[in-house]
This record gives structure tokens, C-alpha cells and sequence, in this order.
């Protein structure tokens, strides 16, 4: 198996519902990292847990990633906020730069890691 087929099982389709999240470690670019996997508007995405502002977590105060409005991600801490879709921050102190994103995908009704970058997942280590 070649690091392009290397595929990790983050969870059951079903067991991340829209607005939901999940954060597991992983090995990126050989570097320990958390990543934050959710659910928005029946899509799943990942990006790496640090605000591009400061390196902090986006939830290093609050155990939330989504806004009140439940629309976009917002770091609990100075409040940037960013398209869950892209990455991309939509606040004026950090337009134009973009969270780090995870390739994955949901097939078979599983929530696949596919990103060639990951080497090593660890369990899912709490859900919000």
C-alpha cells in the first residue's frame, strides 16, 4: 500500500450529525497534530484545531468551532471567523488566509481521512 491509498476511519457517517464536531490527533506532515472533523449542511469537513491568527486552538476557550449562528467557525478566543466550507477567514485582521485543511471524505457510510499528509490517526478523542 503506497501513503496515496493510506486511508484512516475517523467515524460512522451517522454518528456526526450537521453542526457537530469531533477532534482526534494525528500525524501530519510527521508533525503531532489535533484536527477537528465536522458536519455543515450534510458535508464533512477537516482542518487542522489552530486559529491563523494566534496559534491556538479554535476551541481553546469554549468547546465550540461554530459561531451563535451556527454558519461559520469562529475561534473562541479573539473571535476570527471562517468559512466552513473553505478555511478561508472572513474577518478583516485575517482575510484571505485559510485554516489547514484535511482531505477526507464519507463513503460507505464511514468518514474516511485520505489526505496523503496523514501517517497516523489516533482514536477520536471527544465530540461536540
Amino acid at each position: 500500500m503506497t501513503s496515496r491509498d493510506t486511508r484512516f476511519l475517523v467515524c460512522p457517517g451517522d454518528q456526526l450529525a450537521n453542526g457537530q464536531h469531533l477532534k482526534l490527533q494525528l500525524l501530519f506532515e510527521a508533525l503531532r497534530e489535533e484536527c477537528i472533523v465536522f458536519r455543515f449542511e450534510g458535508k464533512v469537513y477537516a482542518y487542522i484545531n489552530r486559529c491563523v491568527h494566534m496559534p491556538r486552538k479554535l476551541d481553546c476557550e469554549k468547546d465550540q468551532i461554530f459561531d451563535k449562528s451556527g454558519r461559520f467557525l469562529r475561534c473562541s478566543m479573539h473571535g476570527i471567523v471562517y468559512q466552513p466550507e473553505t478555511g478561508a477567514s472572513v474577518s478583516t485582521i485575517c482575510e484571505g488566509e485559510r485554516l489547514r485543511a484535511v482531505a477526507l471524505c464519507e463513503e460507505d457510510g464511514e468518514v474516511v481521512i485520505t489526505d496523503f499528509r496523514v501517517s497516523s490517526v489516533m482514536p477520536a478523542c471527544e465530540a461536540g
